[in-house]
Parts: C-alpha cells; structure tokens; sequence
C-alpha cells in the first residue's frame, strides 16, 4: 500500500529548501527575543535612520503622501543613490562595504565610464527596496507604526523617536548638493555628489560627529528600556563587550564565541555585571540549541547516506542502523539512565565530536552515536538549574512539539530513562527524524508550494531524492558586533575585536 498522499496534478516547484526537519527556527526565535531587531538581515545601525529620513521626506515632500505605490519609488529613487554613495565613501577610504543591499549591482554601475547617474531600481527585487528588510525590525525598535487603513494612509508612519531620529539624519546630508539640488531628481546625479554625499551619510560614515549617533546608541542601549525586549537587547549587547573584554585582543573563532558562551559563564569562569546575568544564560540556551540542532541533523544526514545505498523500509533501515552500532561494539541493552551516568563532556571533547560531524563519508560512530551523546549531554546542562528564571523556562519551550523544543527533548528523554538505548534510538529515528521531515515537506508543499522531500515513501520503501549537509544556523552574535561597531562602541583589526573607551563608559556605566 503506498503510504502519504498521491497527487493528480504537480504544479510545485521543486527546491533545495532549508530546515528539512523544522527545527532550525527555534535557535532563530531564541536569538530574536534576545536580541530583537538586530537580526542576520538588519546589521547595520544607520539603516534605522537613512530609512525614517526617507519615509519623512515622502510625508514632507511628496504631493500624494498616502499612496503606496508612490513612495516605493521614492524609496527606491533615494535608497539606489545611497548605495551609490556607500560605494563611493568606501573607495574614497579605500575599504570595503559590509551589508549594504544591493552593493552587487551598485558596484557594477559605479565601476562603469559614466560620470552622472540615473535611476536604477534593478538593485534588489523586493519592491520596497532594503526597507522591505528592515520594515518590521523598524516597528520593533520603536521607529515606525502601521498606517491607518481607515484613512486611507498604507503607508507606514513615523513615531515621534522616529520623527526625532530622521531629523537627526537629515541635519548631517542638509547642506549636501544632493540634498540640495539632486535628491528629487531620476537622472544624472554626478559622482562628486555622491562622494560629498556618502562622507556624511553613509552607514560606515556614522562618527562621533553624526547627528543620529546619540539616538542610535540610546535606541539600542537605552539607560532605561521600555519593554523587556529592549532590556534583554541592550544587555546582550553589553554581553558581548564584556566577552570582547575577557577575549583581551585575541584572534575570536566563531567556535571561541560558542566556547565561552556556553562555557565560561556556567563554569564561574567570566564575572558578569548585575543585570547581564538573565541573557548570559539565554545565549548559553541558543549555543545548546545549536549544538541540538546540529546533531540531530547530522543523524538525518547519515540516514540519508544510508537511503543512497539501497532501498529499505523504515523497520529494515532502523534495524540496519542498530546492527551497525551493535557491531561497533556499543552496548544498546544499556538504559539511557546508564549512558547518561557515563557523560563527561569537557570542552575538548565536545569540540573533537563537532569536527568529526564535519566529515564527508558519513559513519554511524561520528554521525550518530557521537551526536546523540552531545545532544543527551546539552539536555543534562539544562536539568536542575537554580539560576533559571521564568524566562529561561520559556526558552526551553519554544518550538512546542511540533519543532521539538527542549522541553519536548526532555520528555522524550524522561520518558525513556529506564527503556534500552536501542528503543530510544528507535524512536529518534522513527519520528525525530523520518516522520518529521515527511511532516514538515508536506506542510511546505501545502503552504508555500515548494517540493522539498528529500526522499519519499512508496509501498512501504524509502526511495532517496536529495542528500543533506548540516549547517549551523547563522551566527547572531556578528551581528550585534556589527551594530556594536557602527555605534563606536567597539572597533575591530584583522576580526580583533576592541572595546573602546565610550564603549568603556557604557560597560561600567
């Protein structure tokens, strides 16, 4: 009998896709309560306000302030010269441009004969241009607010800190030629411009100088948060001087900053100031829940190598799993109770088990025996803690069970403690595993009409579409460095990371 929906009719696309388990979001979601706002997408501080100096430009400037349409091309007409001029400080510097959108295709048009330029809004699809990005994170921060649909006004609107902090911006590009002269015009705004341009306004231009840099620093470092979120945000960022500080100018690996996030505070090795403590212990959940997530997709990836090399079903290809760990000499008659009394995970250890998962050829020792130690390890380091608050608790259970939260994992685990290993390693496979990314393709065919299966079931056999490789979730932590960065607070040699001395004022202040 074949098992899972048949389609007539196949109008999805097929594609690569991403979280093929549905459990990479979970460490997103921990790291965007966090750290709200600053995002693998939103890096840059001055965003904040080039984007609500435009949005006050259109209300001030444009006749038709309430049409979309309208100010998607204002936005775009404003938002093409900026690249331009972010292209342009950074050759006058002779440096390098970090997440400016749309720099590819600026580049391509910069590093052209012309000498005046026009309009170009082939830089990005979205029709919002780089504001479709930072839109809602602008909303978060306190920036911006929906229109009011009853009126008629679609288009956002500014609130009065972002009325302030547009102003700000728009007292450093004021005397500017194009300011002055060019920015409502389409066409044949000359390089010089833009150089003059790009001193003032661009997002490595953003000094002590700068109109908008108090507000900035005080929007993401406020002396006195309006919401949780705007506490723990500031607070990781002091975080993260703090550890610069501890790093004391050596070279940081994105393994150094794993190392002492989830190590160095739990073992009493860093001393943190009253108040960083709460988030301390939030970015040590996020690193276990990497740690987590990458196992456990390691073991999906090895499941899928073994699909590659013939045809099973779901009882032959588990059966085939446990002979193999069997003959390597594990002991699955052991309770789980049993194998977690003989975890010692020191650092080093646990760094040996990750670089084995970065292996090619795929084999059940460092694929999946070595993941699920680490993975029953991390559930241990979050048993029983004294210093856990609510908040760390709510932590645990994002992702609920669909997307196996911690708490989710803790429960498969209490309720397995005294069954043999091999049950539970049944079980994983079984449903963390195969029935979860059957779960979770199927939803995204229904949902966003992608085909992301990378095998399917017919008459009870498993029959390979795509292999996988593990990938960590994207390092949240650079960004905030980069925000940290803009705002003067840190600088940064050769990936050398320094904690000035405003950032010093602000540390132990």
């Amino acid at each position: 009998m074949t098992q899972g929906p048949r389609w007539t009719t196949n109008n999805f696309r097929t594609i690569n896709g991403e979280d093929h388990l549905g459990i990479l979001y979970v460490g997103i979601s921990i790291a965007d309560t966090l750290q709200s706002g600053i995002t693998s997408i939103t890096p840059r501080a001055r965003y904040w306000s080039f984007f609500a100096w435009v949005l006050k430009d259109f209300i001030e400037n444009v006749p038709d302030k309430k049409s979309v349409q309208n100010f998607k091309t204002y936005l775009k007409k404003q938002e093409w010269y900026y690249i331009l001029a972010n292209i342009a400080e950074a050759e006058e510097r002779e440096g390098t441009i970090n997440s400016v959108i749309g720099s590819t295709h600026g580049y391509k048009v910069w590093n052209s004969d012309q000498q005046g330029f026009s309009v170009d809004t082939k830089y990005v699809k979205d029709p919002f241009g780089g504001y479709g990005t930072y839109r809602n994170v602008m909303k978060i921060m306190g920036v911006t607010k929906a229109g009011d649909a009853k009126k008629g006004v679609n288009i956002d609107r500014l609130t009065p800190f972002g009325k302030e902090l547009a102003d700000s911006f728009e007292l450093n590009v004021k005397d500017t030629t194009y300011y002055k002269t060019h920015r409502k015009q389409d066409e044949n705004v000359p390089r010089e411009v833009l150089v003059e341009y790009g001193k003032v306004a661009a997002l490595a231009s953003l000094d002590a100088c700068s109109k908008d840099r108090k507000l900035l620093t005080n929007m993401f470092m406020p002396e006195q948060p309006k919401s949780p979120k705007g506490e723990w945000r500031r607070d990781s960022l002091l975080y993260y001087m703090i550890l610069i500080n501890h790093f004391n100018g050596q070279k940081v690996s994105i393994q150094d900053w794993q190392h002492h996030m989830y190590d160095s505070f739990y073992h009493n090795k860093i001393n943190l100031q009253a108040g960083v403590n709460e988030v301390a212990i939030g970015w040590e959940i996020y690193q276990a829940r990497q740690f987590f997530t990458y196992s456990l997709l390691n073991i999906w990836a090895y499941l899928l190598d073994k699909m590659s090399k013939r045809v099973y079903t779901k009882a032959e290809l588990i059966s085939a799993v446990l002979v193999e760990l069997s003959d390597q000499g594990y002991d699955l008659r052991q309770t789980v109770k049993d194998l977690e009394n003989d975890l010692s995970f020191p650092f080093d250890r646990r760094e040996t088990f990750l670089k084995h998962m970065e292996e090619q050829e795929k084999s059940v020792k460092n694929h999946l025996w070595q993941p699920l130690l680490i993975m029953l390890d991390v559930n241990l380091r979050l048993q029983n803690r004294a210093d856990f608050q609510d908040f760390h608790y709510e932590l645990l259970r994002l992702g609920g069970r669909d997307s196996i939260s911690f708490q989710s994992w803790t429960s498969l685990i209490e309720g397995h403690k005294t069954k043999p290993v091999s049950k539970f390693i049944s079980y994983i496979l079984n449903y963390y595993i195969l029935d979860q990314h059957q779960k979770v393709a199927l939803n995204k065919m229904i949902t966003t009409n992608n085909e992301t299966y990378h095998f399917t079931e017919n008459n009870g056999k498993l029959y390979l579409i795509a292999e996988d490789t593990p990938v960590y979730n994207t390092f949240r932590v650079y960004q905030g460095l980069s925000i940290l960065e803009d705002l003067g607070l840190i600088t940064q040699k050769k990936r050398v990371y320094h904690v000035t001395p405003l950032g010093e004022v602000k540390l132990n202040g």
